[in-house]
This record gives C-alpha cells, structure tokens and sequence, in this order.
C-alpha cells in the first residue's frame, strides 16, 4: 500500500479530493490529508517533521497561502514568502525522504498580462508561462507560482525526480472561503447575496462585472488532480480549466448566483472599486489531447451545488 499525502487538505480542493477519493477509491493506495496543525510548510523543521511522520511514496501539494484581488494588492509580500517557502520545503523533503511523484498546483494569474505583453495571443497556452509578466494586482503571488514550474523542471534535470504541476483556472465549490476581505469572486457573491437575501438589501457587486473568467467546480478539479497523479509525467505544466468557450463575465457569476438563491431584484455594480484583470483566456487543448473523455459540470449547475453547500453549513463556512 503506497501512502499519498495532500497537503492543504482542509481547503476546499483538499476537501474535493478527499470526497472523490472516498467516491471512487485508489486500489493500492492510502490518501493521508494533512493540513498547517499537521506541520506548517512554511518552516523547514516543520516540514521535515511531517514527512518524517508520513513517509509519502507521492505527494499531491495543494498547500498555499491564497486571496482574491483585495488581499493580494494588500498582502503582496506575504503572498509572496509564503508560498515560495511552502514550495521550496516541500520539494526539498520530497527529494529527501525519496518521494516517487510530486504534483504541485500552479494558477493561471502566473501567465502573462496581455496588455503588459501585446506579442501574446489569447487564448493562451502552456508554453508562454515566463514570456512576460503577470497582472500587476497579484504578481506576489503569481511570480512565487511561477518557481514551482521552474523548481520543478530542476529537480527533474538534476535529481530525476518526476515532479509535475498543474495550473488551475478560477476554483470554486463546497468549503470555500467566504471571508469578505481574502475570498475570491463566487465565494464572495455568494456570501454577499446571502446577506442580501438575509437583510432585504441589495445584492451589489465590486467593479462593473465585464471582466471574464474561466471557473472550475472543485469536484471537477479533484478528479483531474487524481488522474494527472496516476497518469500525467511531463515536465511541462499542463492547464486544467474548461474551454474558452466557457468564458464568462463577472457579471453572469453574480446572475447565476442569484438564480440560485432566488435573488429577483436587479443586482448593483459598484464600480468605485476596481475591476483587476480584465481577462486571462486559457485553452485546455492540451488537456483533451491528454484525457479527450473528461468533462465539466455545468456552470450554473455547479454554482447552484455551491449555493446548497454554503445555506446548508453556513455556520461553520469560513467566513
């Protein structure tokens, strides 16, 4: 039996897997999740120790320090340390105690800002991830993401390890964070309309709602975590999102939101507050060339499951 650690187990893309997992389990394979009181990554004697404890044979690293638009522009520095300290240890122990497979999680914000760099096309892909910089608003964390790519491919060419990443669109789904200052854009229209459902006030979003985005539900992302563990070795990251196809609006989140909690009165777009990037177009080709059969939930089937899980354990959501 080979033990399979996954770090931030208790964020919400911990919670996935650990739901997919008991879904559909691995023959040969125990799943450890493990989270900061298990040993907090940032400091390299705490790392050790935990893997010291576990003994993984592969690692799947979702740990990180993470926020939307307003905690990455307040918290740059560190958003920054963090996570390069996170990943370094992490890739440090895993080479040391002779782990078989690291998979770590980029983000599509480490891509670069098309109006920063007009020789870049949208839709982008896998190839252009250090041709030019990020989105000034979260390029803390955006260049510490980039390292893991760049690490990774050292550690392979070095010390032969197989060590992958995978770069994720915008996640959301059951346990997400609903913190008004550090939540991303679904958890916090979610929690804003709820509050407005609540109160009998207005459900208003930040910014005008035009920019786009592509979303992935956390149960689809942990099923592509799971596969790219069993079956993705390249060296190159691979981006896991839904098609361009699938791109839509602030705007249209915050509508599907409001469907679901049946929210009828117009919503209210505060454009005192700014918008971030406008747009970040990934193409998931190379996924389907690599797993043709997978497929997404619906978006506003997804946001509605979401919408479920906040109303049903709202008093214990991350708020």
């Amino acid at each position: 039996m080979k033990t399979i650690m996954v770090t931030g187990g208790r964020g919400m893309l911990g919670h996935a897997v650990e739901q997919v997992v008991g879904e559909e389990p691995r023959a040969g394979s125990r799943f450890e999740f493990v989270d900061i009181e298990e040993g907090d990554l940032t400091d390299k004697v705490a790392t050790r120790a935990l893997f010291e404890r576990v003994r993984p044979h592969g690692v799947i690293h979702l740990a990180a320090d993470v926020g939307g638009l307003y905690k990455n522009v307040a918290q740059g520095v560190e958003m920054f340390e963090n996570n390069l300290l996170m990943n370094m240890h992490v890739m440090q122990c895993c080479r040391e105690f002779g782990v078989e497979k690291l998979v770590s999680c980029l983000s599509t914000c480490v891509f670069p800002e098309q109006t920063l760099c007009p020789h870049i096309t949208l839709p982008i892909d896998e190839t252009v991830v250090h041709m030019g910089p990020p989105h000034p608003s979260n390029e803390g964390y955006a260049y510490a993401k980039r390292m893991v790519d760049v690490q990774s491919r050292y550690y392979r060419r070095q010390y032969g390890r197989n060590f992958i990443s995978l770069a994720p669109t915008n996640i959301f789904g059951p346990h997400d964070n609903y913190s008004p200052e550090h939540s991303h854009v679904i958890p916090a229209l979610i929690r804003k309309c709820d509050e407005a459902m609540r109160g009998g006030t207005d459900f208003v979003v930040w910014g005008s709602g035009k920019p786009l985005r592509q979303f992935v539900y956390s149960p689809d992302l942990a099923r592509l975590f799971l596969w790219a563990f069993f079956h993705y070795d390249e060296a190159d990251p691979l981006i896991l999102a839904p098609g361009p196809e699938q791109e839509v609006s602030i705007g249209q989140i915050a509508q599907h939101v409001a469907n679901a909690f049946g929210y009828a009165k117009p919503i209210v777009f505060d454009t005192n507050y700014s918008d971030g990037q406008h747009r970040r177009t990934v193409t998931n080709q190379k996924l389907m060339s690599r797993y043709p059969e997978f497929r997404f939930t619906p978006l506003a089937e997804a946001i509605k499951a979401s919408v479920a899980w906040f109303q049903a354990n709202r008093t214990t959501a991350r708020l």
